[in-house]
């Protein structure tokens, strides 16, 4: 039987923290790291699509690994997307991470061309023959259809290092119950989604998630308030603090992202890799939203 571990907590996707020029911010991204170790972060991850990772140079791309697993310190496991557009190029990556001294790796399909499910299946297995590392299957948006429950619990059986699923792709709730079901409680499913359905994630038996690095010390209240018994607060807190700010999050993810951990001093820049992929809130949009973070309390000084 595989051993994994059941994670109880937030697992932050980190973004990239730049300046105003593009240039990657090392400091900042320090900061980011050691934020989120003060929140109480059970692990830390990135090259997640909150990192801009399809942004990246290669040079960029090894310069962060090793900063973030030195930083880290081998306080909490560090996992690292290997997402690319061809098998060859994500064992590269899941190569390169292992030898840099990650602890975990994260792969969503190939997100231009995406295979079927007998090509799904070859590339987890290409992955998982790469590296002894423990292997997180993203179900994003793009490749849901392909991803159902019962073909991540065939590859969970067949597949060597497939240990974790990180549900957020179309319908992840129901796939999410099956997923627990299906493998009785074995295969250890993380909830994504930016924090949306993290309540509920949160009924059917996740225990981990990988959302909310903007204010993570929320989203981290509503799960210790659930794990260690009171479902009301956890309850309260969600509805009347995460959801709120989700609304308009959801939309901007990166830009406000961004936005909120410079208002906290954590980086100095809320600048997005360019191109921006979609256009900045409007003048309307963001005047609601200042006026929400006012009303959850979001403490622009933390």
């Amino acid at each position: 039987m595989k051993d994994a571990i059941f994670f109880r907590g937030m697992m932050p996707i980190m973004p990239t923290a730049v300046t105003e020029s593009g240039a990657l911010d090392e400091a900042g991204q320090r900061r980011v790291v050691e934020y989120c170790l003060q929140c109480g972060a059970v692990a830390i991850g990135h090259f997640g699509y909150a990192s801009e990772f399809h942004m990246l140079s290669e040079d960029q791309r090894r310069r962060l690994t090793q900063l973030i697993v030195q930083e880290v310190a081998g306080r909490v496991p560090v996992f690292i997307g290997v997402a690319a557009p061809a098998v060859h190029i994500a064992v590269e990556y899941a190569r390169q991470a292992a030898d840099l001294g990650a602890d975990l790796l994260m792969a969503t399909l190939p997100y231009i061309d995406v295979p079927d499910s007998d090509g799904a299946f070859a590339y987890y297995q290409a992955l998982s023959d790469a590296t002894p590392l423990p292997i997180i299957v993203q179900d994003a948006g793009h490749c849901a259809p392909v991803l159902t429950a019962d073909f991540m619990l065939r590859m969970h059986r067949e597949i060597e290092n497939i240990r974790y699923v990180k549900a957020e792709g179309a319908r992840f709730l129901d796939k999410a119950a099956a997923l627990i079901a299906g493998s009785e409680g074995r295969l250890p499913v993380i909830g994504g989604a930016g924090g949306k359905h993290l309540i509920h994630m949160l009924r059917l038996g996740v225990t981990a998630f990988m959302t909310g690095t903007e204010a993570l010390d929320l989203h981290g209240g509503v799960v210790r308030a659930y794990l260690a018994g009171d479902e009301e607060e956890a309850a309260r807190l969600y509805f009347d603090r995460v959801l709120p700010y989700l609304v308009f999050y959801l939309d901007h993810s990166k830009e406000l992202l961004k936005e909120m951990l410079h208002r906290r001093g954590i980086i100095d820049s809320p600048a997005m890799i360019a191109p921006a992929g979609v256009a900045p809130m409007s003048e309307t949009e963001r005047r609601e939203f200042d006026w929400i973070l006012k009303r959850i309390g979001f403490d622009q000084d933390e």
